[in-house]
């Protein structure tokens, strides 16, 4: 018994709607990723100045914006962490850090799991345009042709 390939068949204008849900597909997918780059980007620099006041006994420098930098003195070992919207823990700085550092990861394996679907959606789309360009080069291709068989 003989198996057969299944087969679709296409035309340009589904190709082309391919192409268009691929593409706000991948926007979406892109904006998502500026997002958790961001998330992420905030959880390092939360990790790094938690760490800062650990590491320097409280005292930090703090921009104040125009190149201008002040020394503070943070007399503390806890800080208020947030666990929903408008809730707040109290807890101690090296839990924050913990706490940051574990959110960390988990928004890496996002990002991770995101930039992979973002490089398939490109090839996807990559290949759906490289068909659509067989299919104009065949046209114009057959178009000039039948030109030529007129004179």
């Amino acid at each position: 018994m003989e198996e057969k390939a299944n087969q679709v068949n296409l035309n340009e204008k589904q190709l082309i709607q391919m192409a268009q849900q691929e593409e706000a597909s991948l926007n979406g997918r892109q904006q998502l990723m500026n997002k958790i780059t961001e998330s992420l980007r905030e959880t390092i620099g939360a990790v790094e100045a938690l760490k800062e006041i650990k590491e320097h006994n409280g005292k930090v420098l703090v921009k104040l914006g125009a190149g201008i930098l002040i020394e503070t003195e943070i007399k503390t070992e806890t800080c208020k962490r947030s666990f929903a919207e408008d809730g707040y823990k109290e807890e101690k700085i090296v839990d924050s850090i913990k706490a940051l550092e574990k959110r960390k990861e988990n928004i890496e394996k996002q990002a991770n799991i995101i930039a992979k679907e973002l490089y398939e959606g490109q090839q996807r789309l990559s290949q759906i345009i490289n068909i659509l360009q067989q299919i104009d080069a065949e046209k114009r291709k057959n178009f000039s042709m039948s030109g030529q068989q007129k004179k």
